[in-house]
Formats: structure tokens, sequence, C-alpha cells
């Protein structure tokens, strides 16, 4: 069974990707518009992105509460790879060889800063 603290983990590296991706729509929305007012005022994209944001902090609060921050805190280059790939997905965009070569190195850091980390408590 998954604890809380790991579904607000999760939901705290989803909340930050997705957020990303709308702070990358609310950017090309923005360039489009002459006015102000359309610009970021009124660009759903970037409310949505800082409603995303907000709801991902929300979740980190939550997942401090019952985990240690040495253990929660590697899980967070999830973002550094997951928006990429998104990215990838959205907008079309290109990784190279050398990115996913360093993603990979991101998720074998994660694996090996928090391997055994909850015995050692």
């Amino acid at each position: 069974m998954v604890k809380t603290p790991v579904i607000f983990l999760v939901g705290m590296i989803v909340s930050m990707t997705t957020s990303q991706i709308m702070f990358k729509l609310a950017g090309n929305y923005s360039t489009a518009q002459h006015e102000l007012l359309y610009s970021f005022l009124l660009n759903t994209w970037l409310w949505a992105g800082l409603l995303a944001s907000g709801a991902g902090m929300a979740c980190w609060l939550l997942t401090l509460r019952n985990m240690p921050l040495a253990i929660a805190y590697p899980w967070t280059a999830l973002i550094y790879v997951l928006t990429p790939l998104c990215s990838v997905l959205v907008f079309k965009e290109l990784l190279t060889v050398r990115y996913g070569i360093g993603m990979v190195f991101i998720v074998l850091g994660i694996f090996i800063t928090t391997s055994g980390a909850s015995k050692r408590k």
C-alpha cells in the first residue's frame, strides 16, 4: 500500500511539471497578444500555471510533514526529467542523445541518494 507522503510527493512532482508546461503555453499565448491585459491578466494559461504551482507547493508541504527532507528532496529532480519529456509531446521539441543520457544520470542519482535512506533513521 502506498503511504500518504508518497502520494503527496507524486502530486508535487506532477503539479510542478504541469505548471512548467502551462507557463510555456502562457508565454506562447502572451507573444501573440499586443495588449498587457490579454497577454498577462487574461492569460488563462498563466493563471492555470500559477494554480498548478500552488497545488505543487501545497503537496510539497504535506509531503514534508511526514517525510524527512533528505529523502523527499532528491525526488524533486524528476521534474527535470518529466518536463522535457512533456515538452516533446506537447510542443514537439527535440531532445538530444546527450540530454537523454543526462536524464538517465538524474534518475540514477535519485535512486543512489535515496536507496536505503529509510533504514538510516
